[in-house]
């Protein structure tokens, strides 16, 4: 039987070395690039033993016709389970994300969260448990 061995989120960018130095800047340690030098076409992060791939979109596309691309409209997000949202979400607007949410209280009290886009535009919460709850 086949199963599954480990997890890896792909975000297509249009600037992987903007993409790679924003979550960098949020704690994401590199660990895998491709080229080894050069111009970075694919590079991986990780972040609690989950790795997220930032892969060059022109060379997607070129290489095997996948015809993807960063979005102004996501259909995803990337979530960061954290200790401080408030933090977390200052850290990344200083690392060039935009805001979308700010950070507040789930409406049952339980959690805090906030959006962010990353500076290729993709979406990324961060969410704490409340220590009262």
């Amino acid at each position: 039987m086949a199963r599954i061995g480990q997890l890896q989120v792909n975000l297509f960018c249009d600037d992987v070395d903007g993409c790679l130095a924003f979550y960098q800047q949020l704690g994401l340690q590199e660990a895998f690039r491709a080229p080894s030098s050069g111009p970075i076409e694919h590079v991986e992060v990780e972040a609690a033993g989950v790795r997220i791939g930032l892969t060059s979109a022109r060379v997607a596309n070129s290489l095997v016709g996948l015809g993807v691309g960063p979005s102004d409209r996501p259909s995803t997000e990337v979530v960061f389970w954290c200790d401080d949202v408030d933090a977390m979400f200052e850290l990344a607007l200083s690392a060039g994300a935009a805001s979308v949410v700010p950070p507040m209280d789930s409406p049952d009290g339980r959690l805090q969260f906030g959006w962010v886009r990353d500076p290729d535009g993709h979406q990324v919460k961060f969410v704490q448990k409340r220590a009262d709850a």
